[in-house]
């Protein structure tokens, strides 16, 4: 027996306590040397912060050339839907030209005579092997949008092409770039600073910005900086609120020498319970598990606020109670927004992979739909909704997955809620027509025009109008899973939307 203790201390010894002395001098001595890496990691998530700035600018770009092409197309267009456009992006002037670079048209109107076009032609004949790569990705079916260089005073031009019937047009956007920074992409670059960053745009050779994230902060010459992909000759530069990477890295450095010495300790005294209790078997499993994701801007975005909340809790810099109760508010929204996205993406796997089954029972709606308001009333209220519930009394019984109904139910009241700004009020029916029994879900939100009615059941659809794919975050499964369990039930999808007067959504069930 002795001599297996001593075999098996030698073990330990060499298996744990040995790898652990090993691991805890060579981290210690290499601290300095993972301290770059760390300025590194901190550094790699300002630049992507920043990029995903860029990205939201060339996405907000790439829109407008969409709208302004299908109005283009339409044959009921007329100047004052592109004058709308260009207002709505803060654009000074959108002037097209043909295939030999004659003028076509401008909005406003007022530059058709101006030198404008004149220097905007000379710079696009200048240019010329550049528009030509142009034509090359729309031949190929793909636009792409690029900064063609300054004109006047504190003016730059973007240039893109469109199809216009058939014909390529050469579409030049005028734009003045600190009110193009100041007024479309200030609410995206606040929704990211979220007090905790300090962003801001200069002009190239100015010391002082034009433009800050926090008006009460004029930031000197920051030094994490990229350069706008549209606006030539300024870039933005963004640095930590109240403390400076090398802060925060000698923060963690100190947090990893405590976390060192505390699995240093921990190793040892599993070791010691090892040894004492070596006549025991322990079965080791390893664990496999397939890791497969479809990431999205939506699944990141809460991701990085949760991790961004902890992270300030986690070093102590909020002293606030109010502070740090709004933190733990946003982190518990953050989390649940995440968890009904994961929810939705598990459902709509289920869904194709025809692993999801339904167990018919017979059901009253009215208790139903009763139930389900229960669940969500708390949260609807908290973010200032009225919530009417109307019942038709002696609704017949009809055959229903009570679970699926519940989930297709709440995703209707959970797009009513993203979708309504103003006027927060939601209508819930029941009733009976014919042969089916109905519940409808009816609010007062920004609705749905009839040409994206007939798209907004299909899977990963979202609709772009009025740039909401971007302001209002979402899978594009809710209404597909939606769609499925209606098709299983044998019931009717009914939408009646316009934009501007809310929504009203029908789910009816036949009765058998």
């Amino acid at each position: 027996m002795g001599s297996s203790l001593r075999k098996v201390s030698l073990l330990i010894l060499l298996i744990i306590v040995l790898p652990v002395m090993i691991f805890s001098v060579f981290e210690i001595g290499n601290l300095r040397q993972n301290e770059k890496v760390i300025q590194n990691i901190y550094k790699n998530q300002l630049d992507a912060i920043l990029f995903s700035i860029n990205q939201y600018s060339d996405d907000i770009v790439s829109n407008l050339a969409s709208r302004v092409e299908n109005n283009l197309n339409n044959y009921n267009s007329d100047s004052a839907g592109l004058n709308k456009i260009i207002n709505e992006f803060q654009v000074n002037c959108l002037i097209h030209f043909n295939k030999k670079l004659e003028f076509i048209s401008s909005e406003p109107n007022s530059y058709r005579d101006s030198t404008l076009v004149t220097d905007i032609r000379a710079m696009i004949e200048n240019n010329y092997p550049v528009i030509d790569q142009l034509k090359t990705y729309l031949r190929a079916g793909y636009r792409k949008i690029i900064p063609l260089g300054n004109t006047g005073k504190d003016m730059q031009c973007i240039v893109f092409l469109t199809l216009v019937k058939n014909e390529e047009v050469t579409n030049v956007l005028v734009i003045d770039p600190v009110k193009f920074i100041s007024k479309v992409l200030d609410p995206r670059i606040q929704e990211i600073a979220q007090g905790k960053f300090h962003i801001a745009a200069y002009h190239s050779g100015d010391v002082l910005p034009v433009y800050t994230s926090n008006k009460q902060y004029i930031p000197g010459n920051i030094d994490d900086k990229e350069p706008f992909w549209l606006l030539k000759n300024y870039t933005m530069g963004i640095e930590l609120k109240d403390a400076t990477i090398a802060d925060l890295t000698k923060d963690r450095i100190r947090r990893n020498l405590v976390m060192i010495g505390l699995v240093d300790v921990i190793l040892l005294f599993g070791a010691a319970l090892i040894f004492r209790n070596v006549r025991k078997q322990v079965e080791l499993s390893q664990l496999k598990s397939d890791f497969v994701s479809s990431v999205s801007h939506e699944i990141r975005t809460p991701l990085a606020l949760i991790t961004m909340y902890i992270e300030t809790l986690e070093m102590g810099r909020v002293k606030n109670a109010l502070k740090i109760k709004e933190y733990y508010s946003v982190i518990l929204n953050e989390t649940s927004r995440l968890s009904g996205i994961v929810n939705r993406i598990l459902s709509f796997s289920q869904i194709e992979s025809n692993k999801r089954k339904y167990f018919l029972s017979e059901t009253n709606i009215n208790e139903l739909v009763g139930n389900a308001a229960n669940s969500f009333r708390y949260s609807m209220e908290n973010k200032g909704f009225t919530y009417t519930f109307k019942p038709e009394d002696n609704l017949p019984m009809v055959m229903l997955d009570r679970e699926a109904i519940t989930d297709a139910f709440v995703n209707l009241i959970d797009n009513a809620m993203k979708y309504s700004t103003d006027i927060k009020d939601i209508v819930v029916r029941t009733g009976k027509y014919d042969k089916y029994v109905y519940v409808e879900v009816k609010d007062k939100g920004i609705g749905i025009s009839e040409k994206n009615q007939k798209y907004i059941f299909d899977k990963f659809y979202r609709v772009t109008e009025m740039n909401l794919a971007n302001r209002v975050k979402g899978s594009g499964l809710g209404l597909a899973i939606v769609k499925h369990i209606m098709d299983a039930h044998e019931g009717k999808i009914f939408v009646k939307s316009s934009p501007g007067s809310g929504s009203l959504f029908r789910l009816s069930f036949p009765v058998k």
